[in-house]
């Protein structure tokens, strides 16, 4: 008995959509193209196990991960470019299949994050760090704290990558002491500013912790949540901010 393709609602196909930022993961080709004012499908909602396998399918992809037991579930299935749809299908292979099980799961992992960022909140006062670091804050610091960056060697393990490692130590070593005075500066309006904001980043790295992400992970789920919360014009006061809170002990032990 052969399995039906199930009709998705335009939600359920937006949201498939938004997972792969409105490009095909395979070869960024957009998955819309426009002609005059009007915008047109360029994609396919692709089974990544296939909707009803041949017997050599089967055979191919036994020992393969699934991403669910229904075939029709929203984890099968990724909008791929027309081209790249039908190169996926014919011929289905083992590499293929790897490699759009394994996007997919990256995929799943961000909408995921996305969802932590609405149910986990941080202090609107952290805006203020945001705006002084954007503004003025004092790079001429350095010689003060460089031998405390060393602290953050022994917090970090191989999961870091070395640019990412460097960046953090070079953040301690610039921004550390701005970032305590203005924490300091917060908790003189007498509402234990630092303290709720610490918490708040110490419990949203705690869940990536339970989750079992590595650090590297945990450091840019941390940074994407604190931008996306303070709509900061980059990503440079997120990275500042979460490298305060490495060195501080509440990312990372």
């Amino acid at each position: 008995m052969s399995n039906e393709r199930k009709k998705l609602s335009p939600a359920q196909e937006l949201a498939l959509i938004s997972q792969v930022n409105r490009v095909c993961p395979l070869d960024a080709e957009p998955l819309f193209y426009k002609t005059g004012t009007r915008s047109f499908k360029n994609y396919e909602i692709a089974h990544i196990y296939p909707l009803n396998p041949t017997s050599n399918e089967e055979s191919l992809l036994e020992k393969e991960e699934r991403l669910g037991l229904d075939v029709n579930d929203e984890d099968n299935l990724i909008p791929l470019c027309t081209t790249c749809h039908t190169k996926f299908d014919k011929p289905r292979t083992v590499e293929g299949y790897q490699e759009l099980v394994a996007i997919k799961k990256k995929a799943i992992e961000r909408s995921s994050q996305e969802e932590l960022w609405k149910t986990n909140p941080i202090k609107e006062s952290i805006l203020e760090i945001v705006s002084a670091i954007y503004a003025d804050a004092d790079e001429g610091i350095e010689a003060e704290i460089t031998f405390n960056s060393m602290k953050v060697d022994e917090k970090l393990n191989d999961t870091i990558s070395k640019p990412t490692r460097r960046k953090i130590k070079n953040n301690v070593t610039a921004y550390y002491t701005f970032i305590r005075e203005k924490l300091v500066l917060l908790d003189k309006a007498g509402d234990c500013t630092s303290e709720i904001i610490s918490n708040q980043i110490k419990g949203f790295y705690l869940i990536q912790k339970g989750n079992g992400v590595g650090q590297q992970a945990a450091f840019d789920n941390i940074v994407k949540w604190l931008n996306a919360k303070t709509k900061a014009e980059s990503n440079d006061a997120a990275e500042i901010i979460t490298s305060f809170f490495i060195q501080n002990c509440e990312v990372f032990e």
